[in-house]
């Protein structure tokens, strides 16, 4: 699915009624494409089924479980989701958003979510296709699985990771005074989101813009304290 260092900025936001269509085009499109690699063309018409997928039901779906769509230059590049219990249904990155951090920075966000819910693990069944991302992200597998879909057998995995009880997330506002800095910051925004993902210890760090174009909301996700500590920000 992904990954090297961000080439562009990936933002991750809630999931809305709007994001339905983009969604579903992203989830038949990773489906078709990416995962044709892995899978037979009669398997992937049967996991795909686009003719048996409508969008109201596709957005329940979607609404029932805490989903976050992740964007590249204000474009929807991916989407992902969690339920309570820590099962991510889906995790998908559009092709033409493949290894730029997108599904990443999505991972990276469903774990803060779990672990403000105090998860203790996370769990998925992973296509052959996203097995090889699941591990780089710290996700074993359980058993393998061969899931039937419309009379095809499909291989997949069950694969779960344990959060580790040393995490530290760090939250907060950036706050501008005026018009002018914003601006500059904005301008300066994906470097710096690279740069900081990019250091050790650093799980995920997003920034979100708010209703108030001079607010954004900080979430920084660290793998322990001894990371935050050795963070810039912490040395100063």
């Amino acid at each position: 699915m992904n990954q090297g260092t961000d080439a562009q900025a990936v933002f991750i936001r809630p999931y809305g009624q709007a994001d339905a269509a983009d969604t579903l085009a992203i989830f038949l499109a990773a489906v078709t494409e990416t995962a044709a690699a892995d899978y037979s063309p009669e398997q992937i018409q049967a996991w795909a089924r686009p003719e048996a997928r409508d969008l109201p039901t596709w957005h329940a779906s979607m609404q029932d479980r805490n989903s976050y769509v992740a964007t590249v230059d204000g474009a929807p590049a991916g989407f992902s989701d969690v339920n309570p219990a820590g099962y991510i249904d889906m995790l998908f990155v559009a092709p033409r958003y493949q290894r730029q951090g997108v599904a990443r920075q999505l991972i990276g966000r469903v774990e803060v979510h779990a672990r403000q819910a105090q998860l203790t693990e996370l769990i998925a069944d992973v296509s052959i296709t996203a097995r090889p991302f699941f591990e780089r992200q710290g996700f074993t597998v359980e058993v393998e699985q061969h899931s039937m879909m419309g009379g095809v057998s499909l291989t997949n995995y069950k694969m779960k990771k344990k959060l580790l009880d040393s995490a530290v997330c760090l939250s907060g506002q950036l706050v501008c005074h005026t018009q002018d800095q914003a601006n500059t910051v904005r301008d300066h925004l994906p470097l710096h989101l690279a740069l900081t993902r990019a250091e050790p210890g650093c799980c995920s760090f997003n920034v979100t813009p708010t209703s108030d174009p001079l607010v954004w909301q900080v979430e920084d996700y660290f793998e322990h304290a001894a990371a935050v500590k050795a963070h810039p920000a912490g040395q100063r």
